[in-house]
């Protein structure tokens, strides 16, 4: 005659009975990933962005601008004021309110002669801060050194220099800012999206199967299009207006696939898991974490034989246990095929980010973890 179970076995063979219904929805929530529109994943290559610079002066500052040994700053500010009638009898300034910088800015397709975009500011001398400052009208030039943009402005930093000296203000640079609408387009690039009688949508993380996705898609609206490779997709042009032709095919929607890939930062403990990451069975023990993958029996210490458990044999099958001597507690790991709800579980009995990630690298050199794992 077989001895009834414990109300703590019972509760056990609940647990897991649960854990193993839940595994099956979650299996099947998480596999199905969301349907996104061309437009966020990729973009027409004839319209591209187009990067400006330029080299300004910042003045207005309180004491905090490049020394006086800072030779460009000096030179710069020798001819400006030249320019403007006052010609300096030394170059030898005593003032430290005045800084040289690289304005930097990104000139979107299509956007027309009077509009405005945003910039960047960077001190390029010894200046310790740009707070409070204004940027001098300085041409903003691009690759071929047209003047497409000029800058001018009150310079947002973020910070006070008077902020407390907290660990994230530490990482903010006092030397860097922008100014919001700081640049007034001068110029037009030329987009012509008719001329070579196709377009060019290029993937913006390159894969082949997203790639004739894409087409796929594309070709069932009813246009002519290909793949050329894995982040290029060909669409030859008709008679239809090609501004209607592009809104139609960036907000066809498809399921771009992904490769199974785990990002780990050691420094912050920070684990990134996709979900088609897949675990085969293993057994890793570490740091008193004993963690078996596969199939398997539930077994436990404590005067319990393996007769106690013929009942119940379907319902504790096929389950990955993990023990954890201390204290003559038993953690239970629920199996499942994907690594994330593996992570989560292993959260919940309390293991720390560095243990994660040791466990993590543990299995991917025993070829258990079926993905690229990337350490940063």
């Amino acid at each position: 005659m077989q001895r009834p179970l414990s109300s703590g076995l019972r509760v056990l063979v609940c647990v897991l009975a649960m854990l193993g219904c839940g595994l099956f929805f979650a299996a099947r929530s998480e596999a199905a990933s969301p349907r996104v529109k061309i437009k966020n994943i990729a973009h027409i290559l004839e319209a591209r962005d187009n990067q400006l610079m330029g080299f300004g002066l910042v003045v207005g500052l309180r004491n905090s601008g490049d020394k006086t040994s800072t030779g460009f700053t000096q030179q710069a500010l020798t001819n400006l004021l030249s320019r403007m009638g006052v010609v300096p009898q030394s170059v030898d300034f005593k003032s430290r309110n005045v800084a040289a910088v690289m304005v930097t800015a990104i000139l979107p397709p299509f956007v027309k002669p009077g509009q405005k975009i945003d910039v960047n500011v960077a001190s390029m001398g010894d200046a310790t801060s740009l707070q409070g400052g204004t940027l001098l009208l300085t041409p903003l030039q691009g690759v071929d050194d047209q003047t497409y943009a000029t800058a001018q402005g009150s310079i947002t930093v973020g910070i006070e220099p008077q902020t407390p000296n907290l660990p994230y203000v530490k990482q903010t640079q006092s030397t860097v800012g922008i100014i919001t609408e700081g640049a007034l387009v001068e110029k037009e690039i030329p987009v012509s999206l008719q001329e070579k009688g196709m377009l060019t949508i290029v993937v913006d993380s390159p894969d082949f199967t997203t790639a004739d996705r894409i087409a796929s898609a594309i070709r069932n609206k009813g246009y002519d299009a290909g793949a050329k490779d894995a982040g290029t997709v060909i669409v030859s042009l008709g008679e239809e207006d090609v501004v209607s032709m592009i809104a139609n095919i960036e907000n066809l929607s498809i399921v771009p696939d992904t490769i199974a890939k785990i990002v780990v930062n050691e420094r912050t403990g920070t684990i990134v898991i996709g979900e088609n990451v897949v675990i085969s069975p293993v057994a890793v023990s570490y740091a008193g974490l004993d963690i078996s993958i596969g199939d398997m029996s539930l077994y436990s210490y404590g005067g319990y034989s393996s007769s106690d458990f013929d009942d119940n044999a379907n319902s504790i099958a096929y389950t990955t246990a993990h023990l954890q001597k201390n204290r003559g507690k038993m953690k239970i790991v629920p199996a499942s095929p994907t690594l994330s709800v593996l992570v989560r579980a292993l959260n919940a009995v309390g293991a720390s980010p560095k243990d994660l990630i040791a466990i993590l690298q543990a299995m991917k050199r025993a070829g258990a973890i079926k993905a690229e794992l990337e350490v940063i």
